[in-house]
């Protein structure tokens, strides 16, 4: 029996409250990162700068071969850079939006197949306090992986309530889900599907499919990606090569960039480190859902998490090129099971003592089980934006929006780079063009004695600095960090 609708509000709203915390604190603070990042938020501002939505550009104004994923991710930033202009806060707030939406999905998802407010508030509390989502990467960064998580949750969810239901629309929504999460990460959304078909059949409902509703769900999800990438081939030949060697074949067949982990590098994270609190109950809320009985729906959400999660990991494990947020999707189906596993033991002590089972006493209970977790999540976030300031190429940003307000004449001037690719400091740069219409000259540390004498260059970092000292007689014009602006007086 589904409470009211009515008792599910209150709830929603006190599990919103609870995720300020895990996903908003601190989340304009810590310095744009490089590589995935700071490349994302390069292809947002690109397209403000542009005025072109199709063809993806890098810092070098060349088409994006590297990241060659569908558009919709940095579509939605490049709206956000819009509106809240191109800041650490507007590059990561849609993704801790995203976030929000797939812990108030994983809260009423719970409310619904596990009984009650608690399995929701409880599955929602799990979420926010799994490292392995919020966090690097994911819910509080500016990267593809809680948008693709928020439309692979609601496509199983969907899948789950046609198996349950019958309903063609659900058949329909899922289809429509999986396209956007296709659209948003390739065939990075599409890895539910196996998962999906194990379910079903673990279910009984192996007839759902002689129906032709599942079927032509997908004719949305195949025309509109295939129109995408024939599109966007014709607009850029190499495209589909470049998909084929970043997207399938070579993270299929190689490990790229250097990522060497193990097959069971997922699994060990997950005990040691990002799911580490909420391991035993998931194991017991998919084995004691697995047995309930046959038509119960915590019996067919267990099924589901467990064929979903399950599959999805060995897939994972069987590609070579393995990387630490890949596994992003199945956290809110293991925290569906870890509310489970917590309250089904729970609800057998309460039959033989149903005078402990009040309001507050639930309430209670919750928050005894959480705290820990929940503390050790922010303390988490505390650490990480402790370490800020130790990336000195990370800090360009900042010293530029001192430099507006210190300098404001100051519109011209250089960026002088490091050896290395920084993706953050183009980032920085690129945003201070749109932002401020500043006008500044990349060069490349290997082209620093060819500055102009007289003009301004700002440099981050030690070794840069004694570089360009080395080369030009300076005077210092503003110090911020690890970062300083230098005007260059003369040649040595």
């Amino acid at each position: 029996m589904i409470p009211p609708r009515s008792r599910w509000w209150p709830g929603a709203l006190l599990v919103a409250a609870l995720a300020y915390l895990p996903l908003f604190w601190l989340l304009g603070s810590h310095p744009v990162q490089s590589w995935d990042e700071a490349s994302t938020g390069i292809n947002a501002l690109n397209i403000l700068r542009n005025h072109e939505w199709l063809v993806l550009r890098d810092a070098l104004q060349q088409p994006d071969l590297w990241n060659c994923k569908p558009p919709l991710w940095p579509w939605i930033l490049a709206i956000s850079f819009k509106l809240l202009g191109p800041t650490e806060l507007g590059l990561r707030l849609p993704a801790a939006l995203a976030g929000l939406a797939t812990v108030l999905v994983v809260y009423r998802a719970g409310w619904r197949w596990l009984g009650g407010w608690e399995g929701g508030l409880l599955a929602a509390l799990v979420l926010l306090t799994a490292a392995g989502y919020v966090g690097y990467h994911v819910a509080r960064s500016g990267d593809f992986d809680a948008l693709l998580t928020l439309w692979t949750t609601l496509g199983a969810l969907s899948w789950l309530r046609y198996l349950a239901e019958g309903r063609d629309r659900h058949a329909w929504l899922t289809g429509g889900f999986f396209f956007l999460a296709a659209f948003t990460k390739g065939v990075a959304g599409l890895l539910f599907g196996p998962g999906l078909l194990l379910a079903t059949f673990a279910l009984g409902q192996g007839q759902r499919l002689r129906r032709p509703a599942p079927w032509l769900a997908l004719l949305p999800l195949v025309l509109g990606m295939g129109a995408w990438y024939g599109v966007r081939e014709l607009a850029g030949p190499g495209y589909l090569h470049a998909v084929w060697q970043y997207e399938l074949g070579g993270p299929a067949l190689a490990q790229l960039e250097g990522h060497t982990t193990e097959p069971y590098y997922y699994l060990t994270t997950l005990i040691e480190s990002k799911f580490m609190f909420w391991v035993v109950p998931a194991l017991v809320g998919g084995l004691l859902g697995w047995r309930l009985p046959a038509g119960s729906r915590g019996r067919a959400l267990a099924r589901l998490a467990v064929c979903v999660a399950g599959s999805f990991s060995l897939i994972l494990a069987a590609t070579q090129n393995r990387l630490p947020w890949y596994d992003a999707p199945i956290y809110p189906l293991l925290a569906l099971l870890a509310a489970a596993g917590l309250l089904l033991p729970a609800r057998a002590l309460l039959a033989q003592q149903p005078q402990a089972g009040s309001v507050a006493g639930r309430l209670g209970a919750l928050a005894l089980v959480a705290a820990l977790p929940y503390w050790a999540q922010c303390r988490a976030l505390v650490r990480t934006y402790d370490a800020r300031y130790q990336t000195a190429t990370l800090r360009l940003g900042p010293h530029i929006r001192h430099q507006v307000q210190a300098r404001p004449g100051l519109q011209a001037y250089s960026i002088g780079y490091p050896p290395d690719y920084s993706p953050s400091m183009w980032f920085y740069q690129g945003a201070a063009e749109l932002q401020y219409g500043h006008r500044i000259m990349a060069v490349p540390y290997r082209e620093l004695g060819k500055a102009t004498v007289g003009h301004e260059v700002v440099v981050c970092g030690a070794a840069t600095r004694r570089a360009w000292e080395s080369m030009y007689r300076t005077s210092v014009v503003l110090v911020t960090d690890s970062c300083v602006t230098l005007r260059l007086e003369a040649r040595r």
